[in-house]
């Protein structure tokens, strides 16, 4: 298992960056030699950040749980995760 994470500067939201580079590292992270032991990938993001739950669904990563707030993270979180083998939209 491993975790991909991301961020978009505020002049490049809405372009689809995000799910286009979220798309690319998940290929690459499954595709590549390295990535063979690789069976499922998380993804993580505040619940108050519809634009990153939308990428993640976007990028065929399902929402698996919704994570109580813990330290640094003050709010709850979602859990996405791709299992090697899904598909996207992107």
């Amino acid at each position: 298992m491993a975790g991909i994470g991301y961020w978009t500067g505020a002049p490049s939201r809405g372009l689809g960056l995000a799910s286009r580079a979220v798309e690319m590292l998940t290929t690459w992270a499954f595709d590549t030699d390295e990535g063979e032991a690789l069976a499922r990938l998380e993804l993580i993001h505040n619940v108050g950040n519809p634009a990153s739950c939308r990428v993640a669904e976007k990028t065929g990563y399902a929402l698996e749980a919704v994570l109580p707030p813990r330290p640094p993270c003050p709010l709850e979180g979602h859990l996405h995760v791709r299992n090697r083998g899904a598909t996207s939209s992107v």
